[in-house]
C-alpha cells in the first residue's frame, strides 16, 4: 500500500490591504488572502510594490469591520497572474527590540 502525503489545504480570507505602492502613493485595496501551508500567505494586487514593501493587512468579516486590527507584513514579489495582477508573498514583520531592552537583557553588551 502506497502512502500519500496529506493534501495541503488552501484557505481564502477577505482582507483590506494598505501601504505605499511603487510610485510611493498610499493605497487601500480589498482582495483575498490565500493561505496555504506550503506556499504561505499570498495576495494578488492591482498595484505594483517595491521590494520588501511594508503592508498593513486587516481581516474583513461580515458585520465586524472595526473588530480586527491590522497586522504588519513585508511583501516579496512572486510574479503576475494571467489577468495582470501582481502576486506577493506576505512575511510577518517582527518588531525590533529597543536598545534599552537589549541592554537590560544583556548587561555589558553594546549595541
Amino acid at each position: 500500500m502506497a502512502l500519500h502525503a496529506p493534501f495541503a489545504a488552501t484557505r481564502l480570507y477577505p482582507v483590506e490591504i494598505s501601504g505605499w505602492d511603487s510610485a510611493e502613493d498610499f493605497f487601500v485595496e480589498k482582495c483575498e488572502l490565500e493561505w496555504n501551508e506550503e506556499s504561505g500567505k499570498q495576495v494578488a494586487l492591482k498595484r505594483a510594490l517595491n521590494d520588501s514593501a511594508v503592508l498593513l493587512v486587516r481581516l474583513l468579516q461580515d458585520g465586524d469591520a472595526d473588530r480586527f486590527s491590522p497586522v504588519v507584513y513585508e511583501a516579496s514579489s512572486v510574479g503576475q497572474t494571467e489577468s495582470g495582477l501582481h502576486q506577493f508573498r506576505l512575511n510577518r514583520v517582527v518588531p525590533r527590540q529597543r536598545e534599552e531592552e537589549i541592554s537590560a537583557a544583556y548587561p555589558g553588551r553594546t549595541v
